[in-house]
């Protein structure tokens, strides 16, 4: 599966949200019940992504002890570790695998607070020093 196909797609993040939000297993009806309302997934569809998702290797499951007909997801890789893996997606596709032009671009369209100023400063500060 090419690299692209292995990360989460909009529908899909969704889910993933929704179990790293919980921070515990859930079964396919949970999840349903927790989506945003705005997303209108049926019960259907969510086993759909479930599914592809455990293919992709972004949950795991386990087989309730009481009902084998019953799984209970867990999110296998973490947020922060999937949104770097969507960054490095995104420059890639549109710019030329050039993370500073991505960000560069990002920031261009956005009125910063001074907390997420003093954030920016703190990266610059750390890349100075690894230089």
């Amino acid at each position: 599966m090419p690299k692209e196909e292995m990360l989460p797609s909009e529908s899909e993040w969704m889910i993933m949200e929704t179990l790293w939000r919980c921070g515990h297993d859930l079964t396919s009806a949970e999840i349903t019940d927790r989506l945003p309302k705005s997303s209108k997934m049926s019960q259907r569809m969510v086993r759909v992504l479930i599914n592809r998702l455990c293919k992709k290797g972004m949950l795991t499951y386990t087989v309730d002890p009481d009902d084998a007909r019953v799984y209970h997801y867990t999110a296998a890789r973490g947020r922060e570790e999937c949104q770097r893996a969507k960054g490095d997606a995104f420059a890639e596709s549109f710019f030329e695998g050039n993370k500073l032009s991505a960000a560069f671009t990002l920031l261009d369209r956005v009125q910063l607070s001074e907390a997420q100023i003093k954030e920016l400063e703190s990266i610059i500060a750390k890349a100075k020093k690894n230089k």
